[in-house]
């Protein structure tokens, strides 16, 4: 592109060629998702991966409920219960589900910890396993 063309003049004359047309409708969906993070971003902390977890789960349920309203493809509600799986899976690691099932037994043993440790960790595996063999499917 030539130097005239990144000139103000230019760059503003663009803008109302393509991009103003969208602006209302970008703002108050802006103004839309400012009002339903704001109470996960209030809660977020730096210090801790459950709060991570949490964005990402708000975010999962979010898309999952956007999938199933829009159904634009054929598999929209396959991916929006796998959304669903990867929420609750979320669960079960922030709520460490598998810890708590271990507490049952009267007489702990490391083999019994271990079996609940590898149960959690596999819960962790496929969580991200599906996270990355399908998020940058999730679009529509």
């Amino acid at each position: 592109m030539s130097k005239e063309y990144n000139e103000w003049y230019w760059k503003l004359y663009r803008w109302f060629k393509w991009d103003a047309k969208y602006f209302p409708k970008r703002f108050i969906t802006g103004v839309k998702n400012l009002w339903k993070w704001f109470p996960i971003i209030w809660k977020d902390r730096d210090y801790d991966h459950d709060y991570i977890f949490n964005i990402l789960k708000f975010k999962l349920e979010q898309q999952a409920k956007q999938f199933i309203k829009s159904g634009y493809t054929e598999s929209a509600e396959r991916e929006a219960e796998l959304m669903m799986t990867c929420v609750r899976l979320i669960d079960k690691i922030q709520d460490e589900y598998y810890f708590e099932e271990m507490y049952h037994y009267e007489k702990l043993t490391s083999e019994i910890v271990n079996q609940y440790m590898a149960k959690h960790d596999k819960a962790k595996r496929l969580l991200f396993k599906i996270l990355n063999d399908k998020i940058e499917t999730w679009w529509y």
